[in-house]
């Protein structure tokens, strides 16, 4: 296997190596099959592990080597915060402390970048951008300016050299993710080949900013109902996937308490109303931010909240969300076979034994019982169904984990604002209107109608290929199901007439009674004509229907 590319890849496995054995991971070195060829590739010097090191869990060394590691590492252990999953809440919490370990560059460096990107000096963009950053990650630098138009605006720059860097830090995971299913059975459960493909996936929009200016955009749109929530506007001219420009919030960071009291700001309704924006975004949208921690909000005058950063957001279609509901109502009627369907679907076609899955999801919901949306406890009951993913081996959707992650996270910041905080409370009206939508009779007619279509489409569907069965081997034949449509249609119409025929007896019936004028001789002329057409209409289709059920013979 080609796993040093480079000159320069070497040396970087050789550091992350050294890393991992500063924190006492020697063993997943060898677990790899690594130890002999970094002893070939280097010089690594292997030391006793420290002992305030040795005092430290396994979840605490670990995101330490993360940090340590740079940046692409840290970007992979908030990834590993969203796998509820493939891991427990300790090792959840200890990924979700990870930091960029960055240090400033200094603006003269950065200057020729944003020139560069945007095609244009500085002066004629900016009128001001101050020199001091107010925000240093591993991937971009932020600063505040002032544009020529005198708006005031927050300047996102992409570090140099950071494309490159990410790369190569890329190239090696790929290769041991690899090397991890080919030498750990273990490792080999948490599927890291295509957990570093979701990864890399992520990084590299991440890197573009384009995207996270398209995703403010979007959100902005499907919250404009809204009127207490704000989005940063972009600013596209001046923006570009290295450099982007959007609008500057002032207020107070939602994670500062003692000023939100201070300035008579009602925390209560504002978790209120971060949960409602929340739950919008994810079942009716059907796209989210997806790290709702205090840090990405800004609380304004009026109890309004500003929303940051959107460079992680989640996008569930529509057959998630169905699932979704159909789970929450299964808990809430004990429904344990719908329930376990769902999860049992997330199998990634790997046997399931379904009886036991079943009787697991009973005992949970059975916790449940009689409980109303309102009253469920929402990070006990999704702690519970990934515990359950994990005992049967079944592959929670990427999509399904990043939602659940991000309302185990939206709990935590609403409990932080309202000790009294309930999410469910706040999703109680929305869950009861998607439910009562979903199976109205509208609703399920459209459902109907589209599944009669399916079947229809699979009669014309095209030849089968060689090897397969075709319509008729599988006792379907295109033209037999052709007849058998023509000749219920007829009949169809056949009943319709007879309707009708009996209708006109009727009316000329009540005509005769009635003596309808006309009427010579005492008898109605219409209730007459009625009658007797009647009459002869019934006969010819009495005539007609005898032929009908001989050719349906």
């Amino acid at each position: 296997m080609n796993l040093l590319h480079t000159g320069k890849d070497l040396l970087r496995m050789n550091e992350l190596a050294g890393i991992l054995f500063k924190y006492g991971f020697a063993d997943v070195i060898r677990r790899l099959g690594l130890a002999t060829p970094i002893e070939q590739a280097g010089k690594l010097v292997r030391s006793p592990v420290k002992g305030d090191i040795l005092r430290m869990g396994t979840a605490e060394r670990l995101r330490c080597a993360l940090e340590e590691m740079g940046p692409t590492f840290v970007k992979l252990g908030q990834i590993l915060a969203t796998r509820v999953d493939l891991f427990p809440l300790d090792w959840i919490a200890e990924f979700e402390k990870l930091q960029d370990q960055a240090s400033a560059i200094p603006f003269e460096e950065l200057a020729p970048l944003i020139e560069e990107a945007l095609g244009k000096p500085i002066d004629s963009l900016f009128a001001r951008v101050d020199q001091t950053p107010i925000g240093v990650a591993s991937i971009g630098q932020v600063h505040s300016a002032l544009t020529r138009r005198g708006q005031k605006v927050v300047l996102k720059i992409q570090k140099p050299g950071i494309r490159n860097k990410i790369d190569s830090d890329l190239r090696l995971l790929d290769q041991l993710a690899k090397l991890a299913c080919d030498n750990s059975v273990e490792i080999r459960r948490y599927r890291p080949v295509e957990l570093i493909r979701e990864f890399r996936r992520s990084l590299l929009r991440e890197l573009d900013f384009t995207i996270e200016a398209r995703n403010a955009d979007r959100i902005r749109k499907n919250m404009r109902s809204l009127k207490w929530l704000t989005v940063p506007r972009v600013y596209w001219e001046l923006s570009s996937s290295t450099v982007q420009v959007q609008q500057h919030i002032e207020g107070i960071p939602a994670k500062a308490l003692e000023k939100l009291d201070a300035a008579g700001l009602d925390r209560a309704q504002i978790a209120r109303r971060g949960a409602l924006a929340a739950w919008k975004m994810a079942l009716e949208d059907g796209f989210f931010h997806a790290d709702p921690h205090p840090g990405n909000f800004i609380i304004l005058p009026g109890n309004r909240i500003a929303m940051l950063d959107f460079g992680m957001v989640g996008k569930l279609s529509h057959s998630r969300r169905e699932q979704i509901l159909q789970m929450t109502r299964a808990v809430v009627i004990r429904e344990a076979e719908q329930c376990a369907a769902v999860l049992a679907s997330w199998s990634d076609g790997q046997p399931v034994n379904f009886e036991q899955l079943v009787s697991d999801v009973e005992d949970v919901i059975s916790q449940y019982h009689g409980v109303s949306i309102s009253e469920l406890d929402i990070t006990a009951l999704l702690n519970d169904i990934t515990a359950m993913v994990r005992n049967h081996n079944l592959v929670l959707p990427s999509d399904i984990a990043l939602f659940i992650k991000a309302i185990i996270t939206l709990e935590g910041f609403g409990r932080l604002l309202n000790p009294d905080f309930d999410l469910m409370t706040e999703a109680e009206p929305l869950l009861k209107r998607m439910i009562r939508t979903r199976y109205s009779p509208a609703r399920l007619a459209k459902s109907l109608s589209l599944r009669a279509l399916d079947v229809v489409d699979k009669v014309y569907a095209p030849p089968p290929v060689p090897g397969q069965q075709s319509p008729q081997e599988q006792g379907l034949d295109p033209r037999q199901l052709e007849r058998m449509v023509t000749r219920l249609e007829r009949g169809q119409y056949r009943q319709v007439q007879a309707l009708l025929v009996a209708s006109s007896f009727i009316g000329g019936s009540v005509m005769l009674a009635g003596k309808v004028g006309p009427s010579p001789w005492g008898i109605s002329l219409f209730g007459l004509i009625v009658f007797l057409g009647s009459a002869g209409w019934a006969s010819w289709l009495m005539w007609v229907s005898r032929r009908f059920l001989r050719e349906w013979e």
